[in-house]
């Protein structure tokens, strides 16, 4: 079987040493100060790694910037630290996509009043639906941090006027040009037209 070992060192600054290795290759030596990782691999991958060595290990660090730019770090310096200033703006306060909040959590979340929260949910800057015995259901993946929602949701909820459709239409895949993507990631990353532009479409299969 073959692996993939990869190995985080911080002398001076976060830095990965990535290695591939078959099974018959003894256990990598971690140097001093690493905190090492080993993964097996598909025979896919396996042979990704051997015939584009440079790719896969720039997809490995694509996929731990993706990573840390979606989960849970304010409360997590080790995640936290050496977070490239960019992706910033993308932190996400929960990484529970799933996840449904009243207002006095939202608010919470926002570090808002609660009648903050309810006009924001008015002029449809956060999505929120129904009277439950908890109150308004707002979904916390769009809530970024203290003050900060994704941009571009008032604008879905302009095509899709219904608020719980407008969520399932963001938080479900949807083939865009270039990838199947969700639409609420997209805005996360500052696709506002793209989804914009896919919102109708969508809308239409419901009218």
């Amino acid at each position: 079987m073959s692996r993939v070992h990869f190995a985080l060192n911080d002398p001076q600054g976060p830095t990965v040493r990535f290695q591939f290795m078959e099974t018959a290759e003894a256990e990598s030596v971690p140097a001093a100060g690493e905190t090492t990782h080993t993964r097996s691999l598909s025979p896919a991958a396996a042979s990704f790694v051997r015939e584009h060595p440079e790719q896969a290990e720039l997809a490995l660090i694509v996929a731990l910037e993706a990573a840390a730019a979606t989960a849970t770090v304010h409360d997590n310096p080790a995640v936290r630290h050496g977070l490239p200033p960019a992706l910033e703006p993308f932190i996400v306060e929960t990484a529970d996509t799933d996840a449904i909040v009243n207002v006095s959590e939202a608010a919470a979340l926002l570090n808002v009043s609660r009648t903050t929260v309810y006009e924001w949910v008015r002029i449809g800057k956060l999505i929120a639906w129904g009277h439950t015995r908890r109150g308004l259901a707002v979904p916390a993946e769009q809530i970024l941090g203290p003050g900060r929602v994704v941009d571009g949701v008032s604008g879905v909820l302009e095509i899709i006027e219904e608020p719980e459709l407008a969520w399932t239409f963001l938080s479900e895949p949807w083939p865009f040009e270039d990838e199947l993507a969700r639409p609420i990631d997209r805005l996360k990353y500052g696709a506002i037209d793209e989804v914009l532009d896919a919102a109708p479409a969508f809308g239409m299969t419901f009218t």
